[in-house]
């Protein structure tokens, strides 16, 4: 289960309470090579993602790609794969509001079994959850 971070409980502050700060249509999943999981008062600046070898975030739709239970939700299962280079150790992933380095980090985590060795031509698949409690 991703933890999440304070930028990103701020974000989600001012998207629901906050007049004329709108909602995204996707937020963005990605991978970090970080050894350890970031803290609560990372951002995205202080994550490494893998490079080259087709890597790139993954849009999640709002609304259509997440289901609601409870008081957690669940994305649907996307798949990363590596082509044309290995990406070396992958330690865990983020959603993000932004396809690149510009937006905030809301929440990640550690792969519980990682990290994934992902070489070229392997692939990483990801369900992201989110709890509120």
């Amino acid at each position: 289960m991703a933890k999440w971070v304070d930028e990103g409980e701020n974000w989600v502050l001012d998207v629901c309470f906050k007049k004329g700060v709108a909602a995204p249509t996707n937020l963005y999943l990605g991978l970090y090579t970080n050894s350890s999981e970031p803290a609560e008062t990372a951002n995205l600046a202080s994550l490494t993602e893998p490079s080259g070898g087709g890597y790139t975030r993954q849009a999640i739709a709002c609304g259509a790609d997440w289901t609601l239970s409870n008081d957690q939700v669940t994305s649907v299962q996307k798949t990363f794969a590596a082509s044309g280079a290995a990406w070396g150790n992958v330690y865990g992933y983020f959603i993000a509001t932004t396809i690149d380095g510009t937006g905030k980090l809301l929440a990640v985590e550690n792969f519980s079994d990682g990290p994934y060795n992902v070489v070229d031509g392997g692939s990483v698949k990801v369900t992201p959850k989110l709890v509120v409690a």
